[in-house]
């Protein structure tokens, strides 16, 4: 069998897969978290608190992110049909939207994150910090940031005529690949979320030693795991994506070898498959 026929075999498999996964994705997403967004404004006591808060601000971010990404991948996949590549107004909106929901749903699990460190801490000073009025401004502010930062994007993807949706810019096109995707939408997130998070157990141990009420303790100790399991689902989505980023935009990969450019695609859809699994299956540590 010539190596032709097996990328083209490797690939046909990416494509299923992928396809396939990529619907089970949506499909378990949009309903897991439309599910907890009903649940959580239903419930004047989730609804009121801070940690409440943030969660209804992930579910919707999560939802609106399958929804804009996920079916137009499908239909890309599916019927070989990309509208970026038809649509110079999507080309520019959609990353718009992808930046800016991504950013606000990693943005809201790091504040969960340190909200349980704040809410937590033996010092009574340091526990007041902790307010949905904080929450409202940290996830209001977050919103209008990202907004704007998105933003940029509409400046600086066009589409050409032959090579489709693209970064002319080279060096947007390296802050792109570089801090965008590895820095900003990765690395940040998951060192913040990890340390805060450990913070908060560390704080949930002390708690536990300590003559504390029952009913705090027992509250601080499951929204403690509930973000610690957050935060661990995000470590185990999105860190492979990093590491396969940093090693396809490190490789010099030689275009006549069609099998190790079949699997690197092949590796790539998985990985970002996994980045899309965080926020589908987020909503099941609730």
């Amino acid at each position: 069998m010539s190596s032709a026929s097996v990328a083209a075999s490797i690939l046909l498999v990416s494509k299923y897969s992928v396809m396939y996964g990529y619907s089970l994705i949506a499909i378990v997403g949009c309903i897991g978290n439309a599910w907890n967004i009903l649940i959580f404004t239903g419930s004047k006591s989730i609804r009121h608190n801070q940690c409440g808060f943030y969660l209804i601000t992930t579910s919707i971010s999560d939802c609106c992110l399958l929804l804009v990404v996920l079916p137009f991948r499908i239909s890309e996949l599916a019927f070989e049909t990309d509208i970026t590549q038809l649509s110079d107004f999507w080309c520019k909106f959609r990353p718009m939207l992808t930046s800016a929901l991504t950013l606000i749903s990693l943005s809201s699990v790091c504040f969960a994150a340190i909200d349980q460190y704040l809410s937590t801490n033996h010092h009574v000073w340091i526990r007041q910090m902790s307010t949905l009025k904080l929450a409202h401004r940290l996830v209001y502010g977050a919103l209008i940031i990202w907004t704007i930062y998105g933003s940029v994007f509409l400046i600086f993807f066009r589409l050409h005529p032959t090579l489709g949706c693209i970064i002319e810019n080279v060096a947007f096109s390296q802050y792109y690949s570089f801090f965008h995707f590895i820095i900003l939408n990765s690395v940040m997130p998951i060192v913040i979320s990890s340390l805060f998070s450990l913070f908060a157990y560390m704080n949930v141990r002390r708690i536990v030693q300590l003559r504390v009420q029952a009913i705090r303790r027992q509250r601080d100790k499951q929204l403690t795991a509930m973000v610690l399991a957050k935060v661990a689902l995000l470590v185990v989505t999105v860190f492979p994506s990093v590491i396969i980023r940093i090693h396809i935009l490190n490789r010099k990969t030689d275009a006549n070898d069609y099998i190790q450019v079949a699997v690197d695609q092949l590796i790539s859809s998985v990985s970002y498959a996994l980045f899309y699994t965080n926020s589908a299956v987020r909503h099941f540590f609730v």
